[in-house]
Order: C-alpha cells, then structure tokens, then sequence
C-alpha cells in the first residue's frame, strides 16, 4: 500500500460516503434538537460535543464501524444532552448533578487563592481576563468570575450595579452579597 493512496477506490468512496451519510444525519438531529446541541454552555455541552465529532470522524474513517452504527451513537449521545439539558431547566437536583456552578477567583482588589488553587487558574490568567474586558488596571476590574463553559468574566466597576448576577456564584458571601 501507498503512503498517499489506499489500497483501492473503493476506499475512497466508503469514506466519501459515510462521511456524506454522517453529515446528514447529524445536521438533521442537531436541527431536530436544537440549538443547544452545539452550545458551549457547560462541562457537559462540550463532552456531547466532542463526543458526536469524535463518533462522526470515527464513522466516516474507520471501515468497522458502520454508518447506522455511528449515526445510533450520534442519536444517543444527542438525545442524552437533550434529556439531560431539558432535566437542567427544569429542576434543581439536575442542576446540582449535571452543572458546576460559577466560582469567584477575584473581587475589589482581592485574589481568593484557595478558589484559584481549586480551580487550577493562575493569576495572569487573571490578568489576562482583565486586560481582553477592556482595562488597563487591577483597580477598573470589579471581579472576575470563572463560569461553567471555563470562561472568565470580567465585572467592571463602572458597572457592577446591585451585583444580583453573582448571588449564584461560589464565593459570593466574600462581596457581603446574600
């Protein structure tokens, strides 16, 4: 066999194929399901989305593993963000379960090392977060949240207003929020 070139054409148009058959069957579940099956929402939205890609490639490369095969796969690992997002929505032990909540890495002034340690983020990550929001200082930046998609968010402190957006989020008692 060729480095470059398969075995034979039939290979090439088994890939062609399946890689064709799997793009339709996934954009047609993804439209069925929704948006949120391509959201980055969560830890969980991108483990299903990882997933799928990874059952797509694995469909449309590998000759064991078949095209019904791959697109049940597709099927159930969609069906299950959409139960699991539909659970998330509606009840709180799902939130609890599936979602981590927001922690506060940083507020007026204040590094919380212990949350940054926890959470395996570094204070020029930080900075970093800090200086992409805008601010050329410390002393512009109210806090700065790590969220559940691990995207940080920058409060500014021209305005952080009542602050009733961080009432959710781990840490919130260090800014005497209730």
């Amino acid at each position: 066999m060729d480095f470059f070139m398969p075995d034979s054409w039939r290979t090439l148009t088994e890939t062609a194929i399946c890689g064709i058959v799997g793009y339709f069957i996934l954009t047609f579940f993804i439209r069925l399901i929704g948006k949120r099956a391509t959201a980055k929402m969560n830890n969980f939205d991108w483990i299903v989305t990882v997933a799928v890609g990874s059952t797509y490639a694995s469909m449309t490369l590998l000759r064991d593993i078949t095209v019904m095969e791959g697109g049940l796969a597709m099927v159930v690992l969609l069906t299950l963000q959409y139960l699991v997002t539909g659970a998330t929505a509606r009840w709180s032990w799902a939130r609890s379960m599936f979602l981590s909540r927001p922690t506060l890495l940083y507020a007026d002034g204040q590094f919380f090392e212990r949350q940054m340690i926890n959470q395996r983020v570094c204070r020029e990550e930080i900075l970093s977060a800090i200086r992409e929001s805008g601010a050329g200082s410390l002393e512009d930046a109210y806090a700065v949240i790590l969220e559940p998609d691990a995207e940080l968010s920058v409060i500014m402190k021209e305005s952080k207003g009542n602050l009733e957006t961080l009432k959710s989020v781990s840490g919130h008692q260090k800014l005497g929020l209730e």
